[in-house]
């Protein structure tokens, strides 16, 4: 893919941070699935107007709250992708933020 006058090696870049960052991606996995779980909780538990995600909050007024929790990590689990495939040197800081920022949410979620 050409952006800019460059060649990005799109899918070279995918599977090299695959392989380069596996630990990275399976604990990112991990995070996705335990912010899933205890956002669903939250939700549940105290409702979706306390959501702090607007793009959340609003998918899961939208569709409801399981759906749209799942689509909001998907969207999550895709802009990873996304970053990843278009710069191999932004990959790791990309999967530690969003790792990070899961992490975050799992703590918020269960005060």
């Amino acid at each position: 893919m050409r952006i800019l006058d460059e060649e990005i090696p799109l899918k070279k870049n995918l599977t090299t941070s695959f392989r380069k960052y596996r630990y990275l991606w399976i604990i990112l996995l991990v995070t996705v699935f335990f912010d899933f779980v205890t956002t669903l909780m939250f939700m549940h538990n105290d409702g979706i107007q306390f959501e702090r995600n607007l793009v959340v909050r609003w998918l899961a007024f939208t569709f409801g709250i399981a759906p749209g929790v799942f689509i909001g990590k998907s969207l999550q689990i895709l802009a990873a992708l996304i970053f990843s495939a278009l710069s191999l040197t932004l990959a790791r800081a990309t999967l530690l933020l969003i790792l990070l920022l899961n992490l975050l949410a799992v703590i918020v979620n269960l005060l």
